[in-house]
């Protein structure tokens, strides 16, 4: 697991604001320090080097609990590197 940035605070929406030194593709699943699957990235924005991230909490976990955790650190899942190349045809 790779750390992705630490909670700032909940926008409006009811998603997950953190601050991040990477910047992560959308879709990743967002996983707590307990290995627990909070959401996915929703949303990458702000400057370059130190961008804003948007996480959409999933249904099962009610976006109440996450204002009590600000300061709390989030995490990804190391990305696997795709290997380029042309695929194999398979024989039918």
């Amino acid at each position: 697991m790779k750390k992705l940035g630490k909670i700032l605070h909940l926008s409006n929406r009811g998603r997950i604001i953190l601050r991040s030194h990477q910047t992560p593709a959308l879709g990743l699943s967002v996983f707590n320090s307990h290995h627990k699957k909070v959401g996915y990235i929703h949303d990458v924005f702000g400057p370059t080097k130190d961008p804003y991230i948007s996480v959409k909490i999933i249904r099962a976990s009610n976006s109440k609990k996450f204002e009590n955790r600000v300061g709390e650190t989030l995490y990804v899942p190391k990305q696997s590197k795709k290997k380029w190349g042309r695929r194999k045809r398979s024989k039918n």
